[in-house]
């Protein structure tokens, strides 16, 4: 070592303990980890700053800061630690059961638990607690909203509801998607207009929905019953009242967002021959208010599943919480969860010629996976990636029982499936976050008590249990897998279907016309 670079290490050690601490905070978590083996000094600068401890924390966790929380630093750091534990010991201390309504409709999102009065005018709304976050459970009603609500999603970052009613005979239908709040059923005080207004030019009486917001737009897809079904994805600044949007074809199935930009749209080919399902990414910002057909549509890329045998029955893709969600400003929350990564859940439904018995697949794909194809598909058009060179080492396919119940399989980085035995009281958790499973394995190695988690290993594969695919079908994402006891086991009804939240997980029955959650 020559005198100068001496000289700028003794400097260093002798700045003060918190100046060296501003200066780490300057560094990724990584750099930061690489830094506390560096020697005695900085380990201690690093081990005794709750500020670097608790950035540490919320990059493991993927977790974001709160903005609305009285709590310091060293109060968020116990906070995330308490949380991270209660996850990983599977601890959910409050139990409580909701009586459900009408049931033709509900919501879980943001933490509240949304469902339509049997009035079909009104909504019921829990917001579900969580004690480490001290969050406290809420009920209120909104007991009308002056038309009858065919559909509605809801937005708690933006106090929104996005509700439907469908108004006039068939064939001269129309859909009015009203925008209200979430906390008083009133127009919303940033929409430009009440309600934007869509014509239904199908003459089917029975009519499927999917809506989602993301930030300043929202996006419906409508579906009838019936093979000559040509459904229609509608997207619009529900602020300006702007139509940004119109798509329709017989292939499209399902959306989500992946950026407030960017879609994700499920296609399948009604005459599709050898042409296996796709996911396609394609701009909202690259279209104009005209309708066009999907066959002229210009999308990023698509991402192939694997070649089918089996006739497709349905799909549905969700993904919570949405990317430009965050917590309401009402609820004084530490942290929450990062946006930088989450799943998406691919849902098939299939009918295989050689099984009488519908099947189920779950397709789980990382927001990762999508933007790294996005990146290699910058300068092209219309790109179709094929399965093989996408979906073995980016996404998880699993089984599960085919269920007529609505529900959010998963949130984040984390996914549930109910089990059929012991009357639906135990639940398959998957968490999809990488660091959380690296964790595990450092804890395997220590005496420290041993975790109900078990790490993701081989790849999966279905090739023996499912025959809806045509190739031998492996995948594989880095995580961990935990069965979790969601209700006592006396609990008298047979619950059907489970949802997972940030903090809870909420059970559904409609046979007993309950719902049930457990929080921590």
């Amino acid at each position: 070592m020559d005198t100068d670079q001496q000289g700028n290490v003794e400097a260093a050690f002798s700045l003060p303990n918190e100046l060296i601490a501003i200066i780490f905070d300057e560094l990724d978590v990584v750099s930061l980890l690489r830094c506390k083996q560096v020697c005695q000094l900085f380990r201690s600068v690093i081990t005794t700053n709750a500020h670097l401890l608790y950035k540490a924390e919320l990059f493991f966790g993927r977790f974001e800061n709160g903005r609305n929380c009285n709590l310091d630093t060293a109060g968020r750091l116990r906070a995330c630690r308490q949380y991270q534990q209660a996850w990983n010991n599977l601890s959910f201390p409050d139990s409580q059961f909701i009586d459900m309504q009408d049931g033709h409709a509900w919501e879980l999102s943001g933490g509240v638990l949304c469902q339509a009065m049997q009035s079909q005018s009104g909504l019921t709304c829990v917001q579900l607690p969580c004690k480490i976050k001290d969050i406290p459970e809420r009920k209120w009603t909104i007991d009308d909203f002056g038309f009858r609500i065919r559909d509605f999603t809801i937005d708690t970052s933006q106090d929104l509801i996005v509700a439907l009613e469908i108004v006039g005979p068939i064939p001269n239908r129309t859909c009015n998607v009203h925008l209200r709040t979430l906390m008083t059923g009133e127009h919303h005080p940033m929409a430009a207009v009440p309600f934007v207004t869509h014509l239904l030019s199908n003459m089917h009486e029975e009519l499927i929905f999917l809506i989602q917001i993301c930030g300043s737009r929202i996006a419906v897809l409508c579906q009838e019953h019936g093979d000559d079904s040509n459904p229609r994805l509608v997207v619009w600044n529900w602020k300006s009242g702007q139509q940004k949007l119109f798509i329709q074809d017989t292939d499209l199935r399902s959306f989500s967002f992946v950026t407030e930009d960017l879609l994700l749209v499920g296609v399948i080919a009604v005459d599709r021959d050898e042409t296996p399902p796709r996911l396609d990414i394609l701009s909202i910002d690259s279209f104009s208010e005209e309708i066009e057909e999907y066959k002229d549509v210009n999308y990023i890329c698509g991402l192939e599943y694997p070649k089918m045998k089996a006739d497709i029955l349905g799909m549905l893709i969700r993904s919570e919480p949405t990317p430009g969600w965050s917590p309401s400003q009402t609820i004084e929350t530490p942290f929450f969860f990062a946006r930088s990564d989450r799943i998406f859940t691919i849902t098939m439904r299939v009918s295989p010629e050689s099984n009488s018995t519908e099947e189920c697949t779950v397709l789980i794909v990382p927001l990762s996976t999508i933007m790294a194809q996005v990146g290699l598909s910058l300068n092209t058009q219309k790109r179709i990636v094929p399965w093989t060179q996408w979906g073995p080492n980016g996404s998880y396919m699993l089984l599960r029982s085919p269920s007529e119940t609505w529900v959010c399989y998963g949130y984040g980085m984390k996914f549930i499936q109910l089990l059929p035995w012991k009357k639906g009281n135990s639940a398959r958790v998957y968490d999809f976050n990488k660091y959380a499973a690296r964790r595990d394995v450092r804890n395997e190695q220590t005496t420290e008590p041993k975790l109900l988690w078990t790490r993701l290993g081989m790849p999966q594969s279905l090739s023996s249990r499912c025959s809806a695919f045509d190739e031998e079908v492996n995948t594989y994402l880095p995580g961990r897998v935990a069965i979790v006891e969601v209700m006592p086991s006396d609990t008298p009804h047979e619950w059907e279907a489970a949802m997972i939240g940030e903090d809870n997980i909420v059970l559904v029955s409609r046979n007993a016309r309950q719902y049930g959650y457990i929080a921590m």
